[in-house]
């Protein structure tokens, strides 16, 4: 049975993208074109035309929540909500 994981893991492999920084998967045309092809489907319309939101922003989202990109900044964010919580 092939998961999303699965079918979005073999999309960066066809392009050699596996554990790049979302920066660099973002800025690869090919690649974005593809990733935005397959999550079209799921990605809400006003995000699709960029009226309500950036693809490349919901994709990259998308590509964090499956752990397949490397995002510092998102890291960051994280581990600083953390801490905040747990000092309360």
């Amino acid at each position: 049975m092939n998961t999303e994981y699965d079918q979005v893991k073999a999309i960066l492999k066809k392009h050699n993208a596996l554990n790049m920084e979302i920066e660099e998967v973002v800025d690869n045309t090919e690649l974005y074109d593809e990733l935005y092809k397959y999550f079209q489907e799921d990605m809400p319309y006003g995000v699709q035309k960029a009226r309500t939101g950036m693809p490349d922003e919901w994709i990259a989202d998308r590509l964090f929540e499956l752990e397949l990109v490397y995002d510092q900044e998102k890291v960051d964010d994280y581990n600083n909500d953390y801490a905040q919580r747990k000092a309360y």
